[in-house]
């Protein structure tokens, strides 16, 4: 289910709470979609990767639970709950799971 700006204004969430861990593969959800704008959510178990890819514009990835490794282009990052990184458009970027890990992708 898809909530819609409208919706979200009216009550809080817990944004985490809004997915769950898959054992087969990682999980996404996309929690808002509004014009221009996409708030989607992954839960990885530790191992789970998201494989290299680009994208046509600038995001930006949170953590919110656990720890994941980015790759951006050739560097390696550590991404640590309650961290956010820039993934830049047209360049190379992937996820690993170093630990249980809920992610927010904000595009």
């Amino acid at each position: 289910m898809i909530i819609q700006a409208q919706t979200a204004q009216s009550q809080p969430l817990n944004i985490a709470d809004q997915i769950d861990f898959r054992s087969e593969k990682f999980n996404n959800k996309t929690l808002f979609k509004n014009e221009g704008f996409n708030l989607i959510l992954f839960a990885l178990q530790k191992g789970q990767e998201i494989k290299a890819h680009t994208t046509p514009r600038e995001a930006y990835l949170q953590c919110l639970k656990g720890q994941a490794i980015v790759m951006i282009g050739d560097k390696i990052n550590t991404l640590k709950k309650g961290e956010i990184i820039v993934l830049p458009k047209d360049i190379l970027h992937a996820v690993k799971a170093e630990k249980k890990v809920k992610l927010m992708l904000i595009k």
